[in-house]
């Protein structure tokens, strides 16, 4: 009986720094093995480097993948930036708009106001009706504020001083104010000034808010209600003496 043939090895030690140990693996790597031990054995075998078949296929297909989707993305990424910078533009020009018109808007209503008060014969009463409220930061071009409000309080208006200047307030528009306020049993005065908006309008929302901040509405944990102070609504005090004049001035700043 034949005896198989059984092969022989021999055991080569080859001693490496680890840059150079490094530097094998990259080689390795780039040309395709998954180890140093598989690269060196293609190089003794076959005398040469060559990747396996398999591993070069993958590579190359996964680098013609990438560039296919980057030639996709390319279009539609350019239309995208274009898009951010009109957005940007579009954006940058509103807000010089808005910086424009707030600069403009008081001069164009008082000129708009004064306009219309003379054609329709209207007085500051009646448009303080229209309104239901005025405060004295939106007529900055009043010369005696004190004395503009003085004689509304006098012509029936609630005349309120806040913490950041006068406001006037229509009786019957005060009525409604106060009703709305004391009623809720809200106590979030976020959640009332919204209320407030919602039954009365902005402005009547903004009254509330400048009230609450000037202490002239306050909530009662006792009765857990909100309640307007008494002090609130009984006018601006006994006004002095001016003249007819500068009624009449100060009133067509308003109108």
């Amino acid at each position: 009986m034949s005896q198989s043939k059984v092969d022989k090895y021999t055991v080569i030690e080859l001693r490496l720094t680890d840059a150079e140990l490094a530097a094998l693996e990259k080689r390795a790597k780039d040309a395709g093995y998954q180890d140093v031990r598989s690269y060196l054995e293609a190089i003794v075998k076959g005398g040469g480097p060559s990747p396996p078949a398999q591993a070069e296929s993958v590579e190359g297909l996964a680098k013609r993948l990438e560039r296919l989707i980057q030639d996709m993305l390319n279009p539609f990424t350019q239309k995208v930036d274009d898009l951010a910078k009109r957005l940007a533009q579009i954006e940058e020009d509103i807000e010089s708009l808005k910086q424009e018109r707030q600069a403009q808007q008081p001069q164009a209503e008082r000129r708009e106001a004064e306009a219309g008060g003379r054609q329709s014969g209207g007085t500051a009463v009646e448009r303080l009706r229209r309104q239901g409220v005025v405060f004295q930061e939106e007529l900055p071009w009043l010369k005696a504020p004190d004395k503009f409000f003085a004689k509304l309080g006098r012509e029936g208006a609630v005349v309120l001083t806040l913490s950041d200047g006068r406001a006037a307030v229509d009786p019957e528009f005060w009525k409604k104010f106060v009703a709305e306020v004391e009623s809720t049993s809200l106590k979030d005065p976020r959640q009332v000034s919204d209320k407030v908006q919602v039954d009365l309008g902005e402005r009547a929302a903004a009254l509330f808010n400048k009230m609450v901040r000037s202490g002239l509405i306050i909530y009662d944990e006792d009765t857990k209600k909100w309640r307007v102070a008494k002090t609130a609504g009984k006018g601006g005090g006994g006004p002095p003496e001016y003249e007819a004049e500068e009624d009449e001035e100060d009133e067509e700043g308003y109108l």
